[in-house]
Formats: structure tokens, C-alpha cells, sequence
């Protein structure tokens, strides 16, 4: 049998099982889309415009070659490519497959309802937000409110000395007493939303308590222009309603300048389905590991980092990110 200290010993199913995971084109198709990306059965179906009951037959084979992992998100179980481990049989050849896979471009077609499935998503959160705009903070407060968090998020961001003039974007920033903080510690703030009614909730927050270095954005992450740079990032609470989570980070390490930062809070990993239908989360929380994959390849570099467990179940992480 295989160990960890001599990887090379391999029984033959185990280089059987990964040789026939690796030998069909639509699977290749799978793990590719997977990269940065998790995807439920309907949706892979859908983007790889396969029969479900193909696909399933498919997603079995990848997750017995270790290929695949699966998340479980409420009622939903979700396919992602499995974070490999840096020991034990086959280590280094599956680094190597995926590496050359990522080479590989896929098909337009591919692409274009890939990219559907993505705006499907999109226009399910943005609807919830335009229907739920007056009572959201209110909801989102039943899961972590600003007060549980304010002291260490503060001391976190005071202890970096990121200097004053530094120029902040806030992505959805709604009517958070964050702002607040910001506006009083730097010189300028971008505000960012894709709903107009958050916007305006955000601009009421604003001229309530007297913010006078704000600016406004009605635009998603993923379709500000790259020379909407900045050299701070804050991202409080959002990235679970965020489309394409590792996508809008990639495009966060565009947007900001030599030795940026983003400021990254959000939820842990849970299984509190109803926060879909009350807050309108499109992902329920995240992995520690997969913010760190995620973020490593937007070309950023793990920082500070704090993790809070609240009263109600919910752990809270607090992570800051660096561009080099």
C-alpha cells in the first residue's frame, strides 16, 4: 500500500482509477470549469449542455480518482476540484494534470453559458436586493451585526497603519457603520453597489452621519474598468452574495494598486439554510483554505487574520490580503 513517506509505491487501481477519471474529453471539460468555481449537477449539466443523468455518471468516476469534492449548501450539493494534498500517492502528477488542463482553453460555446449560469446567479441576488432593501441590515444583523465584530475588525485594520491618504473601495457597503469608520480614517471612499436602491441606502447612511469624502458607483466587482484602481479593498459581507466568488477576487487583485490590501470579512462554513431566503445568500460561507487558493491566485498574500465564534453558531472570519 501507499504511504506519505514512499508516494511511488502505488497499487495499480489507484493509477487505473485517475487514468480512467483522465481519459474522456467531457470530464477533462468538468475540471476545467471547476477551477476557481463550484457548480451544482443541473448547472454543469446546463453549461455543458449534457443530460443529467450523464453527467452524474461523470461526476462519480472524477470524485474516485480524488478528483472532486463535493460541499453541501443547504439542500444543494455543489462540485469543486479537490484541494490536493502535497503527500501521498500521485501528489505531484495531479498538480502537474491540472496545471496542463488550465492550459487548455474551452470551447466559446462553453463559455457563453458558463458565463449564463453566472448572470442567473447574479440577477437572483440583485432581485433580492432590490425587494429587500429597506429590511436587509435588519436581516443581516439576525446573523452577525457590526457590533459583534466592530472591535477586532477596528483594531485590525488600526494595528496595519495603513496610512490616510490611502484611497478605499467599499463593494457593497449598504448602511453599515463601517463606512463610517472608513470615511473618519481615510481620504476618500468609493462606494460600490450593483442595486441602485442599496446605493441609495448607502448615500442616506452617509449624509445621516455627516460623510462628506464619498462617492458613489452603481456597478458590479467584475465590471469596473481596471483603471478604477485603489489601494484598499473592504469586501464586508458580500462575497456570499457574490455570483463567482473566486472570480470577483481575481478581479479585486486587478483593481488595486502596488502593495495593496483587501479587507476580507465573512462567514465560516455553516449549514443555516435559512439565510438564503432571508438574507438572500448565495453561498453559505466559506472555507478558510479556499480564500487562501482563491486569493493566492488573484496574486495576493495572506495577512492578518482573526476568526470570531458568535452566540448564535455562526463563526465570523476577518482576513486581510496583500498585493506584492
Amino acid at each position: 500500500m501507499p504511504t506519505d513517506n514512499n508516494p511511488s509505491a502505488l497499487p495499480s487501481e489507484v493509477l487505473l482509477t485517475f487514468c480512467k477519471a483522465a481519459a474522456d474529453s467531457l470530464r477533462l471539460n468538468i475540471l476545467r470549469l471547476l477551477k476557481n468555481d463550484s457548480f451544482g449537477v443541473l448547472e454543469l449539466c446546463r453549461i455543458l449542455d449534457t443530460a443529467q443523468s450523464g453527467m452524474s455518471h461523470h461526476l462519480k468516476i472524477l470524485s474516485a480518482a480524488e478528483l472532486l469534492e463535493t460541499r453541501k449548501e443547504g439542500t444543494s450539493i455543489f462540485y469543486r476540484r479537490a484541494i490536493l494534498s502535497t503527500r501521498g500517492p500521485l501528489a505531484d502528477f495531479k498538480e502537474s494534470f491540472f496545471h496542463s488542463i488550465d492550459r487548455l482553453q474551452l470551447d466559446s460555446d462553453i463559455l457563453i453559458r458558463k458565463t449564463q449560469v453566472s448572470d442567473d446567479r447574479g440577477c437572483q441576488s440583485q432581485n433580492f436586493f432590490s425587494r429587500n432593501a429597506d429590511k436587509l441590515q435588519e436581516n443581516q444583523d439576525l446573523i452577525a451585526a457590526y457590533s459583534n465584530y466592530s472591535g477586532c475588525l477596528e483594531n485590525l485594520i488600526d494595528n496595519e497603519q495603513i496610512p490616510a491618504a490611502t484611497r478605499v473601495m467599499e463593494i457593497g457597503p449598504g448602511g453599515s457603520p463601517l463606512l463610517a469608520k472608513l470615511s473618519s480614517s481615510f481620504r476618500s471612499i468609493l462606494a460600490v453597489d450593483n442595486s441602485s436602491l442599496m446605493l441609495e441606502q448607502t448615500r442616506c447612511f452617509a449624509q445621516s452621519h455627516n460623510l462628506h469624502n464619498i462617492t458613489y458607483l452603481e456597478s458590479s466587482i467584475d465590471e469596473l474598468p481596471t483603471e478604477t484602481r485603489t489601494d484598499l479593498i473592504v469586501m464586508n459581507m458580500v462575497l456570499h452574495h457574490l455570483p463567482s466568488p473566486a472570480a470577483s477576487l481575481e478581479t479585486a487583485g486587478q483593481l488595486l494598486n502596488a502593495n495593496g490590501r483587501l479587507l476580507l470579512i465573512d462567514l465560516c462554513p455553516h449549514h443555516q439554510d435559512w439565510a438564503r431566503a432571508t438574507c438572500g445568500d448565495l453561498w453559505l460561507g466559506f472555507e478558510p483554505q479556499d480564500l487562501d487558493n482563491w486569493t493566492a491566485n488573484a496574486k495576493l498574500r495572506r495577512g492578518q487574520s482573526a476568526f470570531l465564534g458568535l452566540r448564535n453558531g455562526f463563526q465570523l472570519q476577518l482576513r486581510l490580503f496583500n498585493k506584492a
